[in-house]
């Protein structure tokens, strides 16, 4: 890398800091370089975790403006299969209507989904949302058509930067949502959505406080077994999830009645 594109990337940083959204355009006129330079410079800046792209091309930087830092575990779960994270992500904010009680989980595609809400929602949807994510918190709370419940508890900076533990299960006693957003990491026919025991808990009573819940999976995670189950394959009623996932698979779910939203 030239020593005038690490100046650049220095200064589009500090330029974030101050802007809660830049376009592509601006910043190519700012530093009188071609577009293709500043979305090179906005994808290595995206891969270390210092920003996310959203919106019609703007520049969503929430956390900059805040100072916080993501680790690199989490930098690597953004970064990780980010294209289809994006296109799942986006088949999924299309399911979220004008006034809807929403909650998402801490996964990364949820987070994803909050990224990608479109833009009249953000502003005039009056939405509510509620999660134990400070990474969705940040995304949404500073919209005027969005009210941000963030849930209280122990907070993991390694995982999802979420919050955890009974604090957050008495938070959550008492409210409900009319969808749900959960990031799954593991599915299969036999043992239906299953998850790591010390998450177990949080997403039931998530779950629970429901009217749907909208499944989340990478097409490679189908197939895999975790812990505990947290749903039976009988009680997926919606999926989203990347073109090429197992066609068996999505043909016993249609069977079923649950309804398939391919990305």
């Amino acid at each position: 890398m030239t020593a005038s594109a690490l100046t650049r990337r220095a200064e589009i940083i500090e330029i974030l800091e101050g802007e809660r959204y830049v376009k592509v355009a601006d910043l190519s006129q700012r530093f009188g370089v071609s577009q293709m330079s500043i979305r090179r410079d906005l994808r290595q800046l995206e891969g270390q975790g210092l920003l996310s792209r959203a919106h019609g091309g703007l520049i969503a930087t929430p956390l900059l403006r805040l100072g916080l830092e993501i680790s690199p575990e989490v930098a690597h779960q953004i970064q990780d299969g980010r294209l289809e994270k994006r296109e799942i992500a986006r088949a999924a904010a299309a399911l979220v209507q004008p006034g809807d009680h929403l909650i998402f989980d801490s996964g990364v595609l949820s987070y994803f989904t909050a990224c990608s809400l479109p833009g009249t929602l953000l502003t005039q949807g009056e939405l509510t949302v509620i999660t134990n994510s400070l990474l969705v918190a940040l995304e949404l709370a500073p919209w005027p058509g969005v009210e941000t419940i963030l849930l209280g508890g122990e907070y993991q900076a390694q995982r999802m930067m979420n919050v955890t533990g009974p604090s957050t299960l008495r938070s959550l006693q008492g409210l409900h949502a009319d969808k749900m957003f959960l990031t799954v990491e593991a599915i299969d026919l036999h043992h239906g959505v299953t998850i790591a025991k010390d998450e177990a808990e949080l997403a039931h009573q998530m779950v629970a406080a429901c009217a749907q819940v909208i499944l989340l999976a990478a097409r490679g995670i189908i197939g895999r077994v975790d812990k505990i189950q947290i749903l039976p394959i009988s009680a997926v009623r919606t999926l989203v999830t990347g073109q090429g996932a197992q066609a068996e698979f999505l043909a016993y779910l249609r069977d079923q009645g649950t309804e398939v939203f391919l990305a």
